[in-house]
């Protein structure tokens, strides 16, 4: 055997060697690392958060008054919006179709509106109007609606009974849906109401 020979059989096994030596001690060395390395992305993940931004709210609050005694049947001239009032004072003023004057307590409660919408609904074959209120303003109304029973609620908007349900029960969610004999536009304008469009 020559001398190149010899020498290159013995970097051959050097080589041999050295990569034997590695198959064994990265593994080794894998598993050793191995908690440092899932602590550290333990640490890395639970300090990651994500934040969901609700949606900004377009529509103003949206008041909701006790009806106090009888409806009176208007006539068109009759319904001149009040001056601003107060929450806390009594009023009386219109319906949406100035077909109505109500007899109005105090303000009970401010509902939030994040939607609304009117549309017709083929099934019953009536105009609705459909309002999505915060899951705050949902709870409050739920509770409110719960302990009015039997009781009429007018929704006030500039002056104006936008819509004035009787409450038969507690109503929960954040989708409630007006329903009545009104027409497509008609129905178009409570939601404009609603919205506090100009």
């Amino acid at each position: 055997m020559s001398d190149n020979s010899r020498r290159n059989r013995r970097i051959m096994i050097a080589v041999v060697a050295a990569l034997a030596a590695l198959a064994i001690v990265v593994p080794v060395v894998g598993v050793l690392l191995a908690p440092i390395l899932s602590k550290h992305q333990d640490q890395d993940s639970s300090m990651v958060t994500t934040t969901t931004t609700p949606p900004a709210l377009t529509i103003k609050p949206l008041a909701l008054r006790p009806v106090n005694g009888p409806v009176y049947v208007a006539k068109p001239e009759d319904c001149v919006p009040p001056p601003p009032t107060p929450p806390e004072a009594p009023m009386h003023i219109c319906d949406i179709l100035k077909s109505a004057i109500y007899d109005l307590g105090p303000e009970a409660l401010r509902v939030q509106l994040t939607d609304v919408d009117s549309f017709f609904n083929p099934l019953t074959n009536k105009q609705l109007v459909q309002v999505t209120m915060t899951s705050g303003s949902a709870h409050d109304f739920a509770e409110y609606t719960a302990a009015h029973i039997g009781e009429q609620v007018a929704f006030v908007r500039s002056g104006v009974v936008v819509w004035a349900p009787k409450i038969a029960e507690k109503i929960d969610g954040e989708v409630l849906q007006l329903s009545g004999d009104v027409t497509a536009d008609q129905a178009k304008e409570i939601a404009r109401m609603l919205k506090d469009e100009a």
